[in-house]
């Protein structure tokens, strides 16, 4: 007991620290702190397991230690000016997706003042249009309703963010109870770092994303083909990535179930996205989600290998083509997780999600710390810790926003990605000293 009590002491110093004192610029002060916020994470996880801790308490800490970022801005992201600035945008009745930011003010739309300067400012995308599908929108408006208030909006959505946070703990608890899954797996997610501090720090949506997950795992569990579809479809509804998992519902019914799913699917997605399909400008959307595809570059994996491995023969950036090609490739690994796992029940489907997002961001050209969040989450109901070990490696990503220029040193991405192929290396080892295949769930 003693223990856990000096590892939440130490955890929650470190959240502090991480979130009112160190600007993402002081990148090896804030490293050491995750460091010494994940070790506090292990012995967490650890005492869980050794004193078979309740749900309550499991939940009532997760949401203590989440608490403690209340009043902080996010330190780690600057994505919450964008977010506000659609919100209010879509409280005022102007569709976000017509026009790029400083055009609403050249027009004559907005009339600006110190807070509208603001948001135009900081944000880190003011020559794109909103890439925020419609029910991403909905929670950006949610959290205006305060009025013109930058602290009062960071509460606000803050206040979303951990409810959808509990209605995680809860349905995890849930689907493990189902697996007969032991109950302490539930501290992997609602003690990680990377969570807390992605999710309720940087107010990412990435926890909403998982909701919707979670929410199809719970419902096809009861075979509900309807409120499965809903959960999938507010998942996709509030972004796009999850559509990567979209093969394995395939082989996840039989036919007529598979057809009332699908038809529930599509209904859902027509609904979620009608604002943006209604409003004349996909195209506005649909250009600037390209855009992001094909010119951003961050903590790339097999990216930046056949980049490097590329420069060889060209002597010009090859995002443009590797990008896409890559896109293919995944689209392709994705097909064939999908269609050719046919263990129709929900740790088979969760096993199938965990290593369609292990492909998918390998494969991808920007891969932002919060990313790995739906796959973790899904993880706790299989035996693959990779994502346990990369939400402890990837805030190496973050020393890239030690200076004003944002300059990669691939070096430390190296070393991260060396790190985790090494850990699931170890993990394979591991698994076959127990016997255990490692598509196989938590005996």
């Amino acid at each position: 007991m003693l223990k856990s009590y000096f590892a939440i002491f130490i955890y929650a110093l470190v959240i502090i620290g991480m979130g009112y004192f160190l600007p993402r610029s002081a990148f090896v002060p804030q490293l050491a702190l995750f460091i010494a916020g994940f070790l506090s994470y292990l012995i967490l996880v650890y005492q869980v397991k050794k004193l078979n801790y309740s749900f309550i308490w499991i939940g009532a800490l997760a949401l203590g230690l989440r608490l403690l970022l209340l009043g902080a801005e996010p330190v780690l992201s600057d994505d919450f000016y964008r977010y506000f600035f659609d919100g209010h945008l879509v409280g005022k009745g102007i569709n976000p997706y017509a026009a790029l930011p400083e055009d609403w003010f050249k027009s004559g739309v907005l009339v600006s003042n110190g807070y509208w300067q603001l948001l135009l400012d900081k944000m880190n995308s003011p020559q794109y249009f909103s890439v925020y599908p419609p029910l991403h929108q909905l929670f950006f408006w949610m959290a205006t309703w305060v009025g013109e208030d930058i602290f009062l909006n960071i509460i606000s959505l803050r206040s979303i963010v951990l409810l959808f946070e509990m209605v995680n703990l809860w349905l995890i608890k849930e689907i493990l109870s189902r697996l007969q899954i032991p109950a302490y797996k539930l501290a992997w997610y609602a003690f990680n770092p990377l969570v807390i501090i992605e999710l309720t720090g940087n107010l990412h949506f990435e926890g909403m994303v998982l909701t919707g997950l979670l929410m199809a795992l719970y419902f096809y569990g009861s075979k509900d083909e309807k409120k499965t579809a809903l959960g999938w479809s507010m998942a996709v509804g509030i972004k796009l990535s999850p559509l990567l998992t979209a093969p394995i519902w395939a082989n996840a019914w039989k036919k007529k179930n598979f057809i009332k799913f699908s038809l529930m699917t599509v209904i859902l997605l027509l609904l979620f996205f009608a604002p943006l399909l209604a409003s004349g400008q996909l195209m506005n959307f649909y250009a600037s989600f390209r855009l992001y595809q094909s010119s951003f570059e961050f903590n790339a994996s097999f990216y930046y290998l056949l980049r490097w491995f590329s420069g060889f023969f060209i002597d010009y950036n090859p995002i443009g083509t590797l990008g896409p090609s890559l896109n293919i490739l995944a689209a392709i690994s994705l097909l064939i997780i999908g269609f050719t796992n046919k263990e129709i029940n929900t740790g088979g489907l969760a096993r199938n999600i965990v290593w369609m997002y292990l492909v998918f961001l390998l494969l991808q050209t920007t891969v932002h710390p919060w990313y790995l969040i739906p796959a973790l989450g899904v993880s706790l109901f299989t035996s693959n810790y990779i994502f346990v070990g990369w939400s402890g490696l990837v805030f190496l990503s973050y020393h890239a926003y030690a200076d004003a220029s944002y300059k990669e040193n691939y070096l430390i991405v190296a070393l991260e990605y060396l790190l985790l192929l090494a850990f699931f290396l170890y993990q394979i080892k591991s698994l076959r000293k127990k016997k255990i295949p490692l598509l196989n769930r938590f005996e």
